[in-house]
């Protein structure tokens, strides 16, 4: 007889990052990889233990039973992290090496929220007297949206110390995707007054030295007030379409414009309708400005550049 994985779900477990939301998503998925592990005949008690062999054969499981790529690279990257967090750093760091190929993210329809409409639910929680929170959510909101900010990176942003007014640039190191690290440079006045309207509301968080948006000994908490905060002034996918991510959705849309002279491919009906209006305004230089701008969407993402997944999920395929 087998046995599972029984980290998984026993009291010694590892510590995770984020919010619990997040810290429960991983041991899901973790739990269904040990499942697939299970079932493809292995035994392995601890993820210290876990090899690349081990993934491969859950692939291969997974793959019998029919399930996408997409489904099997987001249970592989938990059981990445939950590899991490024992110590083990031998599992290949891409999926091409078990025949997992990273899904093809090409927007059919752009997701970037109308900037009529999210300067007015700014506007709106910013005069709700009827919710205590409302302009510091208001704040956050314009964050996401100046700055291209995650939620959870709006929320835990230090302007105390990683804010450089001068120098015009922003360190962003808490709650980011993955825990890395990255800095926003060149920040235009818009960027710099977004920050500025931010700073009445930052708090001592349960961090020593490190102060965010979030009311002090609230913590992840905050998130639901936001989740309030948005439903109260329609910024959600059933009243309008659109959700707080969408602000990232339209950063990364101006960028491309700002950089190119053109809008991005799903702005276009087809891929074919785009890439001729990009040479109309750029002639034969459109694919060197559509890869700069990507290049630059990618990192100021919080990814690295040349992840064309990450700009097709925002911009749609130029090819």
């Amino acid at each position: 007889m087998t046995k599972s994985i029984s980290l998984v779900l026993g009291a010694n477990r590892a510590t995770l990052s984020g919010p619990r939301s997040k810290q429960h998503r991983v041991r899901q998925n973790a739990k269904a990889f040990a499942g697939r592990l299970r079932e493809a005949g292995f035994g392995v008690r601890k993820w210290t233990n876990i090899s690349n062999r081990h993934f491969a054969a859950v692939a291969d499981k997974m793959k019998e039973q029919g399930v996408g790529d997409g489904r099997i690279a987001e249970i592989f990257s938990a059981a990445r992290h939950l590899c991490e967090a024992y110590g083990n750093t031998r599992i290949s760091p891409t999926n091409n090496v078990f025949g997992v190929k990273r899904g093809a993210i090409a927007n059919a329809n752009s997701k970037a929220v109308a900037p009529e409409f999210v300067l007015g639910a700014i506007a709106k929680l910013e005069a709700e007297s009827s919710y205590e929170h409302g302009p510091r959510c208001a704040a956050q909101i314009r964050l996401q949206w100046e700055l291209g900010l995650r939620r959870e990176e709006s929320a835990k942003v230090d302007l105390v110390k990683d804010w450089n007014r001068e120098g015009r640039s922003l360190l962003v190191q808490y709650g980011t995707k993955g825990g890395r690290p990255r800095t926003l440079t060149n920040l235009s006045d818009k960027q710099q007054d977004a920050l500025e309207r931010a700073l009445p509301y930052i708090s001592q968080s349960n961090r020593p030295g490190v102060h965010n948006l979030m009311p002090e000994g609230m913590g992840d908490k905050w998130q639901e007030k936001l989740s309030y905060a948005a439903r109260l002034c329609g910024f959600t996918k059933k009243e309008s379409g659109w959700t707080l991510h969408s602000n990232r959705h339209e950063r990364f849309h101006r960028l491309y414009v700002e950089h190119t002279g053109f809008q991005p491919p799903n702005q276009h009906p087809s891929v074919k309708v785009f890439q001729q209006t990009a040479y109309d305004v750029a002639g034969d230089e459109w694919p060197r400005l559509d890869a700069e701008a990507r290049d630059e969407i990618e990192v100021t993402a919080g990814h690295s550049a040349g992840r064309r997944d990450v700009s097709d999920a925002y911009l749609g395929s130029s090819r």
